[in-house]
């Protein structure tokens, strides 16, 4: 007995000698014929089940453009725990970075519980929920705003928005990698926690700023958001900002306890950009009063955030436009996306 006697027989190709050529020509017809069957049944992958298999195998969606071309140094801010004063120190970074002369654009990333609109004093009548939706464009829903920097506004109170599909991440991946070349520097505003897209949003970044506070929840909350990029994406700059805290020096060595740490268990530290003082002028901030950073430029705390901002640019180097070779934002982006699965 041939050894693939116990196969498929309507699988084996016949022999293409003598006269039975014609036989292989009728069976490559019928192969042919059962392939495009197949093709147009309903395919047994889901749809992130298919998202991961052109993923690996090179589907439509698993290119980048590649070749040297520039783009903007993407920074990401994040948190481990909500309520650490993250999107203030984020739209303050971005004003800063507008009055040093960059174009800079913020993304606020946390996808269901935006408020960089409100930080920045303007009203968006359409949000990323619409761009991914396929109802407005990217021009359409970026604003402009008093304080210089443009902003792509997330939503705020959409459930849907906090799980995102595959094709509308897929989708995400590439309106980053649009706003990344039409600008210096892009700054992501991050949701705080550990959610898979939220990660996903925060490996796509050059560099990744955490913001923490010197109390124990917070820290820790801190340290397992390390723990999760770190497998992830070891070549990913990270420094660690403590916020709110309530007396000098606090800050400083809240971070010694959060490095040793993470050195212990990850066998790689965390860069400091700084501790902010906690103000109250911060949290007396009324609807349309301009960023801290704006009407009280020499005050406490906007002394304390250029000096993070200064730390950053020593950390991340020169926040400006870079070279890229084909693996830019997007490319991170769908790398990533694996992630998810």
């Amino acid at each position: 007995m041939p050894c693939f006697s116990n196969r498929e027989p309507s699988m084996i190709a016949p022999a293409r000698d003598g006269p039975r050529a014609l036989c292989q020509a009728v069976w490559e017809a019928a192969m042919v014929k059962r392939l495009i069957a197949g093709l147009t049944k309903k395919p047994a992958l889901g749809p992130r089940g298919r998202g991961i298999f052109d993923r690996l195998f090179g589907g439509a969606d698993a290119t980048v453009a590649a070749g040297p071309r520039e783009e903007a140094t993407v920074v990401a801010v994040g948190s481990g725990k909500g309520g650490t004063g993250k999107s203030f120190l984020a739209t303050s970074l971005a004003v800063l970075l507008h009055q040093r002369g960059r174009r800079v654009t913020l993304v606020d990333c946390d996808f269901g519980l935006a408020c960089d609109h409100l930080l920045l004093g303007v009203t968006p009548q359409r949000t990323l929920q619409h761009l991914l939706a396929g109802q407005a464009t990217l021009a359409d829903i970026t604003l402009a705003t008093p304080a210089g920097p443009r902003l792509v506004p997330g939503s705020s109170g959409v459930r849907q928005m906090a799980d995102l599909s595959d094709h509308e991440l897929a989708g995400f991946g590439r309106r980053l990698g649009e706003i990344a070349a039409d600008c210096d520097v892009v700054i992501l505003d991050c949701g705080a926690g550990i959610a898979p897209q939220t990660v996903l949003t925060m490996l796509c970044a050059d560099h990744v700023v955490l913001v923490t506070q010197s109390e124990i929840a917070a820290l820790t909350d801190a340290y397992a958001v390390i723990k999760c990029l770190r497998p992830l994406r070891q070549d990913i700059g990270m420094s660690v900002v403590v916020n709110r805290v309530p007396a000098r020096g606090q800050g400083d060595r809240a971070f010694e306890k959060l490095d040793e740490v993470t050195r212990r268990h990850t066998n790689q530290g965390v860069g400091y950009l700084g501790e902010i003082g906690d103000d109250p002028l911060v949290m007396q901030r009324r609807l349309g009063q301009p960023p801290l950073v704006v009407s009280d430029p020499h005050g406490t705390t906007a002394n304390a955030v250029r000096a993070v901002l200064d730390q950053l640019e020593r950390a991340a180097g020169n926040l400006n436009r870079r070279q890229v070779e084909g693996r830019g934002v997007e490319g991170r982006f769908k790398e990533h996306r694996l992630f998810l699965e």
